[in-house]
């Protein structure tokens, strides 16, 4: 198994392995194995020491937020909203669905989270 970012990758191909990664998606990991010269159907068995260094060295070059980067933005940008007290805001604290939808007869996971968090 290889260890990438401390994200354990498990899957077969490199292209979806890269996925597991969190903030890495479909677009970007065909990208990095592009630009790596991996082709599409590469399978994670057959990558070596050699290869894992450049990925590394790729993934810091490039300039974008993943993992503990993207979520920390994320929760910055929940508490302004909420420090503000925008509708966005008011409904995350509520623990309710945020952009508009019906809560009637639907979000029963939502509300059923809210009772957890109490």
């Amino acid at each position: 198994m290889l260890y990438l970012l401390r994200t354990q990758l498990k899957k077969k191909y490199l292209v979806h392995a890269l996925r597991d990664v969190y903030g890495l998606g479909k677009p970007l990991s065909i990208k990095i194995c592009q630009s790596l010269g991996f082709q599409k159907h590469f399978l994670l068995k057959d990558i070596q020491d050699e290869d894992i260094y450049n990925l590394d060295q790729l993934m810091e070059d490039f300039n974008f937020s993943i993992k503990g980067d993207l979520q920390r933005i994320i929760k910055q940008r929940i508490d302004n909203l909420v420090s503000i007290k925008a509708y966005r805001g008011i409904r995350q604290r509520q623990g309710l669905p945020v952009r508009g939808q019906r809560t009637h007869t639907n979000a029963r996971t939502c509300k059923s989270l809210r009772k957890l968090k109490r």
